[in-house]
């Protein structure tokens, strides 16, 4: 009986030290979890920080390269009032239409570019090395006076009064003379006009003639259609291409042909979508 007693306050005291055991060990348990939380914060912060920091240390992700601008004058109208010369109406784009002056459908072509959106500008005839014949009436040669000259620029402009700029026709001599350019620059810079020289001639001064008078101007980078061929014509768009993402913009020049249009209407699209911008020869001067 009395080992029987004296085993029962043991059983307590053993239960009492099991309790006592189990709370501490919730305890420590929860302290455990509670510094495994604050480990954890910490180094979520320093991932952060280092973040930041490698943020501000990495230089700035550049943008996408920037497209080329590019500009297309199409010369040679006023010949024709056809299918072709329609069909460049219909283009969705910003091109320039260099318009010879003189002919049957030379202004009536000007007012229905520019109603449909287009940039005009006459197609002035200049003196060649090859004695070619056509407007006899309004080419500029290099035997004629000053005042002859600059008449004959009057006199296509008021023709074409939508056009707000000038090219040359042909002009491989004409063109390569100081004399000619000259005036044709006082009446271009009386008219608040600019000038794009086509380049018919490495011997050219027509850019840096306009240049000494302040009148704006360009130059053309890529003839498209020398050769009337789809794949070459196609080629030379190419290049054109490549010029504008080497120089920042580039100017082509093609003709009222259909092959010309053809490669145009199928690659004029395609070009823009990959970023290409279309623009006015008005808005690539210097």
């Amino acid at each position: 009986m009395t080992k029987k007693k004296f085993q029962f306050p043991i059983n307590y005291i053993l239960i009492g030290f099991i309790v006592i055991l189990l709370i501490f060990l919730r305890q420590m348990d929860q302290r455990v979890t509670v510094l495994e939380n604050q480990i954890v914060t910490v180094e979520k912060v320093d991932v952060v920080k280092k973040e930041e920091k490698a943020h501000k240390i990495s230089p700035e992700v550049p943008p996408p390269t920037m497209k080329g601008k590019i500009a297309i004058i199409i010369d040679d109208f006023g010949y024709r009032n056809d299918d072709v010369s329609d069909g460049f109406l219909a283009l969705n784009a910003k091109l320039t239409y260099a318009i010879i002056p003189g002919h049957e459908h030379s202004k009536s072509f000007g007012e229905m570019a520019v109603k449909k959106g287009f940039e005009v500008i006459v197609h002035m005839p200049l003196e060649n090395l090859a004695n070619k014949g056509g407007e006899d009436s309004f080419v500029l040669t290099t035997s004629m006076k000053s005042e002859t000259i600059q008449e004959r620029v009057r006199t296509a402009l008021n023709q074409i009064p939508m056009a707000i700029g000038m090219n040359n026709h042909q002009g491989s001599k004409a063109s390569a003379d100081q004399h000619v350019m000259s005036n044709v620059a006082r009446v271009i810079k009386e008219r608040k006009l600019f000038f794009v020289d086509s380049r018919t001639t490495a011997e050219t001064v027509a850019e840096s003639t306009m240049e000494v008078f302040n009148v704006p101007t360009t130059r053309r980078n890529v003839f498209l259609d020398n050769v009337d061929d789809e794949g070459k014509i196609l080629a030379q768009l190419i290049e054109l291409v490549e010029k504008s993402d080497k120089l920042g913009s580039a100017v082509g020049i093609g003709h009222v042909k259909p092959n010309t249009l053809k490669i145009l209407k199928e690659h004029i699209p395609i070009l823009q979508r990959k970023g290409y911008q279309f623009e006015f020869v008005s808005n690539m001067l210097h």
